[in-house]
Parts: structure tokens; sequence; C-alpha cells
């Protein structure tokens, strides 16, 4: 039975793919699994599976061909359907010519008549064993004389100079002499190769990641009202968790890490900066689904980590190293991507000591976080050197309102400053 192989969805932010390497050609056999080709989406390359087994028997999609969800990509079958789907192919064929056929005819016998009724075309004059005289090439038109081009000042100027700059539209006042006094032709060239043209450019089309990115950001702006709260959070014990966590958990901790722990642990308290607002239905979910966001040449997309509430601050750092690898390779898949309630955007290794993210749709708050800097911190009684960040939070105002998320964020500043917290969680 004949099996069409069609275009998986390839997720909540692109509707398209391109058509990238093929697996397989016409003819060869393929097991249900086996993987048929990969397709470029916005922001990652999807595998296409065959869900049946059998024998390739043809290729509908080329290689760079752009592809929607649900087209067919090959068709798939067994010997038999082979021969009958050559058949069907053949018998669509065949009226086709048939019916090209009388045309062609029509067109060789040049005495056919087009319509009833019709009289007969004259047949053409013989040609005259003459040939006739070449027409006399038309004159050509006058060519107008160059405008006279003028410019202000007293300008004193060689003859070749004043010809040479008329014939570039140089403006002769604007050309210093070398020698001080008088233009020549060289002045004019020097101060052309010297001329910079503040109005040239390049022209370069964007990618479809960044047309994508593109309108995801353009949705977020324009139909969610956005607001902004920001903590500054010491960094002491983080910086200090981090630098046992060889010791403590076997693998390399990051700031990232910690930082999604500590939101994962506020969201069982508040549990609206874990959901999401997708058009009526606000999804607020029992288990803390965080994405980090991943700077990339030119994009950036967001893999996102499920139930990091319930996953050790060891087994979350191997999965977000996993994913940022993923990111950084173009491995990602459609379902590590899109399914996030919050996201942790870092720019402090770019030494940015603080910026706002616009919400990646439609998820209810994005997490910016600033640069580590050291700078005087009052504890109470003077002031001391403390390592200090800058964390914002921008959230969806209809979604919450500003003092459950400050309330919120000063929660998760509680478990940043104090990680031993996290660790009782684990």
């Amino acid at each position: 039975m004949i099996k069409e192989i069609k275009m998986p969805s390839a997720g909540q932010t692109t509707d398209q793919a391109t058509v990238g390497t093929w697996n397989v050609k016409i003819g060869d056999k393929v097991n249900r699994g086996d993987i048929l080709l990969e397709a470029e989406t916005d922001k990652a390359t999807l595998p296409v599976e065959s869900f049946a087994a059998g024998i390739v028997i043809d290729i509908l999609a080329q290689e760079g061909d752009t592809v929607d969800a649900g087209d067919v990509l090959c068709v798939v079958g067994d010997e038999s359907d082979k021969v009958s789907y050559k058949r069907e192919s053949s018998a669509s064929a065949a009226p086709e010519a048939a019916s090209a056929a009388p045309a062609a005819e029509e067109e060789e016998d040049e005495y056919q008549p087009i319509m009833k009724g019709a009289k007969p075309a004259p047949a053409p004059a013989p040609a005259k064993k003459e040939e006739a005289a070449p027409a006399a090439p038309a004159p050509e038109a006058p060519k107008a004389a160059p405008a006279p081009f003028k410019w202000s000042g007293d300008v004193k100027a060689m003859p070749n100079a004043k010809k040479f700059a008329r014939e570039n539209n140089v403006d002769l006042s604007k050309v210093v002499p070398a020698n001080g006094s008088l233009i020549k032709r060289q002045d004019v060239e020097t101060y052309l190769k010297n001329l910079v043209d503040f109005d040239s450019y390049t022209s370069e089309t964007m990618t479809r990641m960044r047309k994508a990115i593109g309108r995801s950001m353009l949705a977020s702006v324009s139909t969610i009202p956005q607001c902004q709260v920001t903590t500054v959070v010491d960094m002491t014990g983080p910086m200090a968790l981090k630098e046992k966590a060889m010791d403590i958990f076997g693998v390399k901790l990051s700031y990232n890490d910690i930082m999604a722990k500590a939101i994962a642990a506020t969201a069982k308290e508040f549990r609206l900066i874990c959901s999401r607002l997708e058009g009526e239905e606000l999804k607020v979910f029992n288990h803390a689904n965080i994405g980090i966001a991943v700077g990339l040449d030119g994009a950036l997309v967001v893999p996102v980590t499920k139930g990091v509430d319930v996953l050790p601050l060891r087994e979350l750092a191997l999965k977000n190293k996993e994913n940022i690898t993923k990111a950084r390779e173009g491995k990602l898949l459609p379902t590590d991507m899109g399914t996030g309630s919050c996201t942790i955007s870092n720019m402090g290794m770019f030494d940015v000591e603080s910026f706002t993210s616009i919400i990646n749709p439609p998820e209810s708050c994005i997490f910016s976080v600033g640069s580590i800097v050291t700078k005087p911190f009052w504890d109470g009684s003077q002031f001391v050197p403390r390592p200090l960040c800058n964390i914002t939070a921008t959230y969806d105002h209809r979604i919450m309102d500003g003092s459950y998320m400050a309330k919120a964020l000063k929660k998760f500043k509680v478990f940043m400053e104090n990680p031993s917290l996290l660790l009782l969680q684990d």
C-alpha cells in the first residue's frame, strides 16, 4: 500500500522548512524509523523519519525546496505499488500526448483551415533572388554639449583640471591645490580618491531565523503590556557555590543553573511566573519549564529544560549544558524549544550591567541578568566591597500585577543570596 511521507510540524514558531540532504533515493529500501532526510527550520535542523517500511517510489521535494507542514515529501510502498504508481503516472500523461498530436498535424499542414468556412491563407510570395539593399544607418543624434560646470569663489585652475573636474562633476572650490595657488589635474584626481561616499551601503538578505525572531518580537511588543521590576543581588553566595560545585556535584556549575533553580523554587509560591497565556487560556504549570537564551551568529534560540523544580542541581547543569551545545551545533529539535514558561537572558559576560528583555510569547516573564560588578555595599555599620548583579524581570501585566512580580523577585533574591536553600530542595 502506498504511503505518503509528509512534512511534520516544525514547532510553534515556524510553519515552513527547507528540504536539506536526502539520505535515500528512488528505489532504496527503508525501514520504519529510518531518517529519510534533514529539513532546516527557522531555528534547527529537523530529521524526518519514515513511518512505513518499503521502497522509495518517488521523491516529490528536492533539496533546497521550501515546504509547509503537511506537504508530501516522498512516497513509500512495495514492488506492486511501484508498478501501479508508474502506470498511474503514464496514464495521466497519455491523454495529454494524444491531445497534443492533432495540434502538431495542424501546424504541419499549412493549408488546414483554422475555422470551418474560413478562407485558406494565401501562399506566401516567393522570395526575390536579389537581396534588398541594406538600409542606410540612421544618423546619430548630435551629442548635447555638456552644460558648463559652475563653482563658487575665485578658483584658479589649469584648463585640463577644469575639463576633468567638469567631466567628474567636481566643485573646484573644494579642491586644495598642492602648490598652494593653481589647481592641477592631479589635485582633482587626489580629491576624488579621498572622497568618501557616506551614502554607500551593502544590501543583505535577512535569514529565515532572523525573520522568525522579528515576527515573534513584533508580536510580543505589539500585543503584550510589558512592565519591568529590577533588584540587586549580592552574588557572594552563588560565586562560592560555583567554585565548590566540582567538589560537591562533580560538574561545572553556571550562574544560569543557579538562577533557574532559584526561579523554580520561587514559582512554588508565586506560580504565575511559570505560566503561559495562549489566546484566552492561562496555563499555570505544576512544574517549572525554564528556557535559557543562547546567542548564535546572527540569531537567538531558547532551549527549554523541563521540570527544573524536581531536577537536582547536578542533573540540571548537565541538561542545560547539553541544550546549549545542541543549540550551537544547530541540532535542537522543535520539542527542545517553544514549551517554556519563563526565560533567562544573561548578558553579564558582555560587560552589560543592566538591560531589559522582550518577553518570549506566550510566556509570562523573562529575567534579564547583567554582569557582576564589585561595588561598595552598606552592611549596617560600614561600606564593604560586594559582588553585585542587576536582575530585571519583564512580565506580562495581563497575567500579574507589579506588586505580585515585585514580591516574587524579592523571594527570588532570597534564594539567590542563600543558595544553600536550593540544595535542601534537591
